[in-house]
């Protein structure tokens, strides 16, 4: 069987090289150099995710500046593959979905028939098998009208998944090998995909361990001489699977661990979860629990990951704030300890003492050893008391802290209903656990309301004023029903005066800064109005800032204004900007000096023509790599829509 299989290899060729479509890139302009863009980016897929991310993002940019449908098609498609492997299934869904309305649209049935088969993928990861079913079919009925033998291999390759998943491998095996027999019959078939690692999973259910080890076996082989890391990593999985149930443990490891390293290097969150698994699992056959747990630990970090945006910022928040209650316990250790061994010295003292009564004066003076020997127990149980006080203590910070966390949370996804989300993205980084900067996004009917707020100050304090200003906002809009700008500002900025006043009539120091637009999409027509935050738009390539009323809140006596509204007619190709001073204020680069607004506007300009999760994810990136070792200097939110 293995012989068989590896034979296949005989017939393959290398890919084009890599290095001759660089050439051909710096010769290349308009649609030609979309094309070997995307071309790079599939063939650094599995190699060097981050480099095939950046030509699938240069090729979107360049495509969506000459107007070329197919390219812009091919790119979206491209980014969705990267996020795949990553394991960001939403947002590799996204860029499918984008990908598969561009080329209905244009009739591009090739390129729509392989987007489906990948948004088929997706749900097949998510375990809906009944719609992933529905998507393989429709690609494979395209792929059989064009007889496009290639792309049937994957097809029927992954209709036969969906059985597997099933639990009906008799059915999955059949398609397996209609996928295999049209690979064996196509004359160059070195860039087309090979059916060995399904089969194998195949016959590994079946119990038949040799037959599964020779397809595994081959497919590691193939992927080797196609450079296919992902591909290889997957494939040493399973040969280390085969050896763990004929209980090679030791074999078994190494194999998961080469796995492993071969994941790492192409950070493929979705392989590296599994790859813990399965090392979790032998590790507890083998008897090594502790290893075991900490490789399920792993496991379940990884799994979290995979359907969290922000999870590296939330493991990151709760490692400082593990290290911060870490301190506060050694500190009240050393405390008490200190109350203790002053205790201890007194007690010490205090026998001493009695001993050298009792030698002195004698048995009538047992009387005060007593009440002394009653009072170490009192200051024994004293000890005790104060221990568990600060043991309460920390526990009802560490409480208050996760509950304001959540009530914010929670505010926030109130705010924006589940229809909204797709409209717009927010980039929202938090200085600490909770923020002093907030966002709104509601609306009915034809009339949506969006807002983004900094409060005064960051952390707790900051997110006491973000619930003030929800409140107000929702008073304001849903309640009193008022939508204009400039009088909900009006209204806002007595409430929050109102709200902030101390029991002597005195106005607390405070202060909030918000930018707040009305969409009537009706009439195509956007208000805004703001409080020291302006509102940028784009449309056709430039780019225009409004900024707002220039006035400080919460001084010594309340304060009034005149609001200013300013109203814009839109189009499809407007894009609009609000934010918080976070981003342009915050200090890194070479000089270690703030970003500026003037950056931040043309990393705007940069970042317009690509999709909301692609421009959310340049600004991480960009202000990640400005911070560099530096501290967050504050809150940031910056919040970008189309009507």
């Amino acid at each position: 069987m293995g012989s068989l299989l590896l034979c296949f290899l005989l017939y393959l060729q290398p890919l084009q090289g890599q290095d001759s479509l660089a050439k051909a890139l710096d010769k290349s302009e308009g649609a030609k150099k979309v094309s070997i863009l995307n071309e790079l980016c599939r063939q650094y897929l599995n190699n060097d995710p981050e480099k095939a991310r950046d030509f699938a993002e240069h090729a979107l940019e360049l495509s969506s500046a000459i107007g070329d449908s197919l390219g812009i098609a091919a790119s979206h498609n491209n980014i969705g593959l990267f996020y795949k492997n990553k394991g960001t299934l939403d947002k590799a869904l996204a860029s499918y979905m984008v990908s598969a309305g561009i080329q209905e649209r244009n009739l591009l049935e090739l390129g729509l028939a392989n987007t489906l088969g990948n948004i088929g993928t997706i749900y097949s990861i998510e375990g809906e098998h009944d719609v992933a079913l529905d998507y393989f079919r429709q690609a494979s009925n395209i792929f059989l009208k064009l007889n496009s033998q290639e792309q049937l291999v994957g097809a029927f390759n992954n209709i036969g998944n969906v059985f597997r998943d099933r639990q009906l491998p008799d059915s999955a095996l059949l398609y397996y090998q209609k996928s295999l027999a049209i690979y064996e019959a196509i004359p160059d078939n070195s860039n087309t995909f090979v059916p060995f690692e399904s089969i194998g999973n195949i016959y590994f259910q079946k119990g038949e361990m040799e037959a599964a080890m020779a397809y595994y076996q081959s497919a590691y082989d193939l992927d080797r001489f196609k450079g296919n890391t992902n591909g290889m990593a997957s494939a040493l999985h399973n040969i280390g699977v085969v050896l763990r149930s004929r209980r090679n443990f030791e074999k078994a490891l190494t194999t998961f661990n080469d796995a492993l390293e071969l994941a790492q290097t192409t950070n493929n969150l979705r392989l590296m979860s599994i790859i813990y698994q399965s090392l979790a699992e032998t590790y507890f056959e083998k008897g090594d629990t502790f290893m075991a747990y900490s490789f399920q630990r792993l496991h379940d970090t990884a799994k979290d990951s995979l359907f969290s945006e922000e999870s590296t910022r939330l493991i990151a928040q709760m490692e400082a704030v593990y290290e911060m209650e870490k301190m506060e316990d050694e500190l009240a250790a050393l405390q008490l300890e200190s109350e203790v061994q002053q205790l201890r010295i007194k007690n010490d003292k205090i026998i001493i003492l009695a001993i050298i009564i009792i030698s002195i004066v004698g048995i009538s003076l047992t009387t005060v050893i007593i009440k002394e020997l009653q009072l170490i127990k009192r200051n024994k149980k004293l000890v005790e008391e104060q221990k568990q006080i600060i043991e309460d203590k920390n526990k009802s910070i560490t409480y208050s802290i996760d509950y304001a966390k959540s009530i914010q949370k929670s505010l926030l996804n109130y705010t924006v209903s589940t229809a909204k989300r797709s409209k717009f993205f927010i980039f929202f980084e938090p200085k600490d656990i909770v923020s002093g900067d907030f966002y709104w996004y509601k609306g009915k009917g034809d009339i949506d309301i969006i807002a983004v707020a900094d409060c005064t100050g960051h952390g707790v304090a900051g997110a006491f004023m973000t619930v003030i200003g929800h409140a107000a906002l929702e008073q304001i809009i849903n309640k009193d029903g008022v939508d204009e700008p400039a009088e909900i500002l009006q209204r806002l900025n007595t409430y929050i005066q109102e709200s902030l006043k101390n029991n002597v009539g005195e106005i607390m120091n405070h202060s909030m800064d918000i930018a707040l637009c009305k969409v009537d999409r009706k009439s195509k027509i956007l208000t805004y109005s703001g409080v020291n935050r302006p509102l940028i738009y784009i449309a056709n390539g430039e780019l225009k800032e409004i900024k707002g009323t220039k006035i400080i809140q919460g001084e010594e006596e309340l304060v009034t204004a005149d609001f200013v509204s300013e109203q814009i007619e839109y189009s499809a190709d407007h894009t609009f900007y609000m934010f918080t001073d976070g981003f342009p204020d915050q200090f890194g680069g070479d000089t270690n000096k703030k970003y500026m607004m003037v950056r931040f506007k043309k990393l705007l300009k940069q970042i317009n023509p690509l999709d909301f999760e692609m421009q959310k994810d340049r600004l991480k990136k960009e202000i990640m790599e400005w911070r560099a070792q530096n501290e967050q200097t504050d809150d940031i939110a910056v919040l970008g829509f189309r009507p």
